[in-house]
């Protein structure tokens, strides 16, 4: 077994590096002209990780309580990106890549390789017709949610997507969408959470003069769960429903329908606020008593206080499609707060905070089953960061996060914490141009809260 997973770790480690030589060798090989942007970053970092696998307060192992022990992690990433005008400026190709590896000193079973690649390419047929095509797949370590896992687990993603924007009139614009998801795992046991999602959304956008917007529109989903089998489906279902027959496709599939307005307001040249409401009808395929009906909102507003000073704030509640299979749905209430503080044209600090409740709403059966219909997570999080320009391309950056996790019992406590210390290169041809990349997206912004999505 051992000499297996380690033959089969080769493989993915050749696999990556394959891909990650064909990208960069594509990339330097360009024809580049004054027009082209290239970035190249490199990075190397140590982070002490208080309790990585997440264990609950007080959790044993059957004879005794689990320590949480903190780990030291060494990290080295190179990202790289180019901008290729196509024609023009404004149709254009970008690539960009990611390539890390993760070396923990104490529990080296943690090591892993982590990264991505993406393709995006925006174009403009003419005034009245542009749009986008973008693809992209990463991998990462799998986000411990407690330390019922304590094995490495890497999690898998890809996406891809196609918009149109047609200009009907000088205000208006139709905007059809047609946009795909997957995520799987690699060990056995997450199996049950793989999934692929499909769906196309169609939206009328209302442009006004001042820079201000507002869309309504319908989209429109399928969620599979790919990778549960029936004797999966029966194990879990077959107490609450024991006299009932398990059909194949009991839960592995649900449509959703959504019903949407979006908008946003430009108040003044420093203050922003965006709002996007929707109302989300959840249908499976074979038991009605699990449909469902939820709200999805998410309020921004962003505050530019001076030049140097920025403040943003969203307040959110979402439900989520990857649940447990004994969960009906996961709504996640909360507030997030950032700053951002350029100290002067060296320094700068940041800082978040967030105050989160995500409800687990359990499935008919198992609700009758234990007399509960859900059970609430309520989760804190704080973070301090703050980057020195040494030089110019060189950064010094620390970054950290510490995050406390209350269930309804006691026993679902948990407390996280990182803190993060890293020296940084970025070599441009044109000042910016990681920002226009979104190299962001490839690290690990600790201080920064998770991105929420629309």
């Amino acid at each position: 077994m051992i000499a297996y997973k380690t033959l089969a770790h080769r493989n993915d480690m050749f696999r990556i590096k394959q891909g990650i030589t064909f990208f960069f060798g594509t990339l330097f090989s360009l024809n580049v002209h004054a027009t082209n942007e290239l970035m190249l970053q490199m990075e190397t970092s140590i982070s002490s990780s208080a309790n990585p696998f997440r264990y609950y307060d007080g959790q044993t192992d059957g004879t005794q309580i689990i320590p949480h022990h903190t780990d030291t992690v060494e990290g080295a990433d190179i990202r790289a990106g180019v901008i290729i005008p196509v024609l023009s400026d404004e149709t254009r190709l970008m690539l960009t890549g990611s390539l890390g590896g993760r070396r923990y000193i104490n529990d080296t079973t943690l090591n892993h390789l982590q990264g991505g690649a993406n393709a995006d390419f925006q174009w403009v047929a003419s005034k009245l017709l542009s749009g986008r095509i973008n693809a992209g797949a990463g991998q990462h370590l799998f986000n411990y949610i407690n330390g019922s896992l304590s094995e490495k687990d890497i999690e898998h993603d890809k996406n891809a997507g196609f918009d149109v924007n047609i200009k009907v009139t000088d205000s208006w614009w139709l905007m059809p969408k047609l946009f795909y998801n997957q995520l799987y795992y690699d060990l056995p046991v997450n199996k049950l959470y793989d999934y692929t999602q499909n769906g196309r959304q169609l939206g009328l956008r209302y442009m006004s003069p001042t820079g201000s917007s507002i869309e309504g529109g319908m989209r429109f989903s399928t969620t599979n769960y790919t990778d549960r089998s029936l004797d999966q489906i029966q194990n879990i279902y077959d107490v609450p429903y024991k006299n009932s027959v398990i059909k194949p496709e009991y839960d592995t599939q649900f449509k959703e329908t959504e019903l949407y307005l979006d908008g946003e307001w430009q108040y003044s040249v420093k203050t922003t606020t965006s709002a996007h409401v929707g109302m989300v009808r959840r249908r499976y395929n074979t038991y009605s008593n699990l449909d469902t009906n939820l709200s999805n909102a998410i309020i921004r507003g962003t505050y530019r206080y001076t030049p140097q000073l920025r403040f943003d704030a969203q307040i959110y509640d979402q439900p989520f499609p990857i649940v447990d299979p004994t969960i009906l749905y996961v709504v996640s209430k909360g507030i997030r707060l950032d700053a951002l503080w350029l100290y002067s044209d060296k320094l700068q600090f940041n800082a978040s905070a967030v105050i989160q409740n995500s409800s687990q709403v359990y499935i008919p059966g198992i609700a009758n089953l234990t007399g509960n219909g859900s059970q609430v997570d309520r989760m804190k999080r704080v973070g301090v960061g703050a980057s020195y320009q040494i030089d110019r391309g060189f950064r010094l950056v620390a970054d950290s996060y510490f995050e406390r996790n209350r269930g309804d019992v006691a026993t679902l406590n948990v407390n996280q914490s990182v803190i993060k210390i890293g020296f940084e290169y970025t070599y441009e041809n044109l000042p910016g141009s990681a920002g226009r990349m979104n190299l962001q997206r490839y690290q690990d912004y600790l201080s920064s809260s998770p991105a929420i999505a629309r």
